[in-house]
């Protein structure tokens, strides 16, 4: 009897992978997914990004197959995938190369992201069941990622400085609350930009430190007078960082006798984020705001100082935190 089983096993065997040959037979076996990282760390809008699944594979006999690791079903209406050679699983297992059991390995999708916000992910390892699994149950993970934009404010959880994402995918400094406030309008509790709330998201430090860093953000130009600390010298800010020295009669005719209220103070340091540039500055309305700002930043004449009419000349209101086109 017992010469008849040793002689039947093998015939079944045979049988099973003529009429299955699509499943593994390693003992025991299992994938499991363990865990999904992305690079960089904090993805952002249209930037190339790397999906990474940890996985292990745990059985009694190695696993000699690779059309199970190598098969990853995932799909995203916001991530587009990148054809690249970074794809796929980071091991081959054959008969020559067999994956032993406790081993782990990652599987890589490439892509973007193509709109902001969080989202949920679904990603499953030996999606078409090639392999005869111990447990089917472990090979789906479902992360969230919350995917950045240009625009989109950030911050540490333990650091109030601010900054803002460019379309540049870098992030830049808002130096102090007053160049901050030179763009936004409102409170801390209701911050907003253009009439329109906007929100600052804190993120991880692994996630801050994956994000490149940018050149600070300078006042906005028109809406404030800078000084720096250590110097009375008053400038006017125009164009992109760049400053004209503005006497106080100038500031008294333009503004009004409060004018020193909305001088901003810029510390010890960064001086340099500004480019003296006096011969660059044109106004040929007189109302204290460059052509080039009303043209490019205010979409107001450059030749009417008071371009909606209402008897306000446009640099004043912009000063004063009022639209001039309306």
């Amino acid at each position: 009897m017992r010469s008849k089983i040793i002689v039947f096993a093998p015939l079944f065997l045979l049988l099973a992978l003529f009429l299955f040959p699509s499943i593994s037979l390693a003992a025991d076996a299992d994938l499991s997914v363990e865990s999904v990282s992305f690079s960089p760390a904090q993805p952002l809008v249209n930037q190339t990004t790397k999906i990474i699944v940890r996985i292990k594979y745990t059985g009694s006999s190695s696993l000699t197959s690779n059309s199970s690791v190598n098969s990853l079903a995932f799909a995203h209406n916001d991530f587009q995938q990148i054809t690249s050679p970074e794809t796929g699983a980071s091991v081959n297992p054959s008969s020559s190369n067999p994956l032993y059991s406790g081993t782990y390995f990652t599987y890589t999708v490439v892509g973007k992201f193509i709109n902001a916000g969080t989202k949920t992910l679904s990603l499953k390892i030996d999606w078409a069941n090639s392999l005869d699994e111990s447990n089917e149950n472990n090979n789906l993970i479902m992360p969230k990622v919350d995917v950045l934009k240009s625009g989109d404010l950030i911050k540490l959880p333990n650091d109030s400085a601010i900054y803002l994402i460019k379309a540049d995918n870098q992030k830049h400094l808002f130096v102090n609350g007053p160049t901050f406030w030179s763009y936004h309008r409102g409170n801390w509790g209701a911050i907003k930009l253009d009439g329109s709330l906007v929100y600052i998201q804190q993120i991880s430090q692994t996630a801050f430190d994956s994000i490149a860093t940018g050149s600070n953000i300078g006042v906005k130009s028109g809406s404030r007078l800078i000084k720096f600390q250590n110097s009375s010298r008053i400038y006017t800010v125009f164009g992109l960082s760049k400053i004209k020295l503005i006497s106080d009669q100038t500031a008294l005719s333009l503004y009004g006798s409060k004018w020193k209220d909305k001088v901003v103070t810029i510390q010890n340091g960064f001086e340099a984020d500004y480019i003296r540039a006096d011969q660059d500055f044109f106004d040929s309305d007189s109302d204290g705001l460059s052509d080039e700002d009303e043209r490019n930043v205010y979409y107001t004449n450059p030749y009417n100082n008071d371009s909606d009419g209402d008897s306000y000349k446009d640099g004043s209101e912009v000063f004063f935190d009022y639209s001039p086109s309306i």
